[in-house]
């Protein structure tokens, strides 16, 4: 089959997924179930959806679009003229080296990674995280941080997990600390676990090593080292817990170039909000320099830990308020606390031309 025919039928398939789910959004049937961290919009009839090429759901209003703040590492634009008569798309070079023409929006539905990275950051002073779709996972753009709220944002994380610990261990009875290493010994004693993250691999061995590498086609790694060698708690159990879960600490790791000292990470096993099936690695943080914190997913500690909602709550308004701390300290820059910017080609708007020829389709409903 020619090659052109193929391109037309992907067209026709991408325009078919997005009018499904617009017809479908206004019969009240896309559902809308996010595991991460998110941003939760009340979507209205009365304005533009901006939604996944992918999947075709709803992942920003188009009136949230905003200019964005500095587009001086930005390598070409062009007018895009369904955004305003005097907006313009900018394209960037990612750390990839791949180029992407991007779209700032005030607030944006998806699944935020976990993790800042400074990485070939397209805008200066800023840490980004990758965010993909909360329906079908692909990734749509990312989400970037100033970097005095990223360090508001870790300082409190770190400071809560402290507070945490310091709080559980002066509890008369240390019952429920040792129920918990065991649960999580009896689950990972002997294993290792690994997430794929970018281009890197991280490998979880409990009680034992934390590495990073990548893996290369044909299993071979490359680019590894050691995060850090696992440090025995000066207690009775193996590892320390608090009620955040169960805690070890590895060091004495690769040495940092960055700052002369040894890698280091913190392990948190816990009880997801996102209650995985399996064990899993969820997140991989990096809150200071070379010093790691990962979080590990053990459903079998779900039962021991009662108010997780409580953990995400507080999180959230950690995010909240220190983006509050930065406008209120930055107003006169004119900096954004926080933004996001979406891939154009990973997302389409409802009254885009792309789709015209399509508007007159109707899908039934199925009851």
């Amino acid at each position: 089959m020619p090659r052109n025919v193929f391109v037309v039928l992907g067209l026709f398939y991408m325009a078919f997924v997005a009018v499904k789910a617009i017809v479908e959004q206004h019969n009240g049937d896309v559902a809308r179930n996010v595991d991460e961290h998110d941003i939760d919009i009340e979507w209205e009839s009365d304005d533009v959806i901006v939604r996944c090429r992918s999947c075709g759901a709803p992942v920003a209003y188009k009136s949230d679009f905003i200019d964005l703040h500095d587009t001086s590492k930005a390598v070409e634009s062009r007018h895009e003229p369904i955004l305003g008569d005097n907006v313009q798309l900018y394209t960037f070079v990612d750390h990839n080296r791949e180029e992407f023409e991007l779209a700032g929006f005030t607030e944006v539905l998806g699944l935020e990674r976990s993790g800042f990275s400074k990485k070939a950051t397209m805008f200066d002073d800023y840490s980004w995280r990758d965010i993909s779709c909360s329906e079908c996972k692909k990734p749509i753009g990312r989400v970037f941080y100033h970097e005095k709220v990223e360090e508001c944002i870790n300082t409190q994380l770190m400071e809560s997990i402290t507070t945490n610990r310091a709080s559980e261990k002066s509890l008369p009875s240390t019952t429920k600390v040792a129920s918990k290493a065991e649960i999580v010994r009896k689950e990972l004693e002997g294993q290792c676990l690994t997430t794929v993250i970018s281009w890197w691999t991280y490998e979880v061995c409990y009680g034992q090593e934390v590495r990073q590498y990548h893996e290369e086609s044909d299993g071979s790694r490359s680019g590894e080292w050691s995060m850090g060698v696992f440090v025995p708690e000066r207690r009775k159990t193996d590892a320390d817990a608090d009620a955040t879960g169960v805690v070890q600490r590895f060091a004495g790791g690769q040495h940092c170039d960055e700052n002369g000292k040894l890698r280091s990470t913190i392990v948190v096993y816990t009880c997801c909000q996102s209650r995985p099936n399996e064990v899993m690695i969820e997140k991989v943080g990096e809150p200071s320099l070379c010093k790691y914190l990962i979080r590990v997913c053990v459903p079998s500690l779900c039962d021991t830990e009662p108010d997780e909602e409580h953990d995400s709550d507080e999180n959230e308004w950690t995010i909240e308020s220190c983006k509050e701390q930065f406008e209120a300290t930055h107003d006169h820059a004119k900096l954004p606390s926080t933004f996001t910017t979406l891939r154009w080609s990973s997302v389409i708007l409802e009254d885009s031309s792309e789709l015209d020829w399509s508007r007159w389709m109707q899908f039934a409903s199925h009851g």
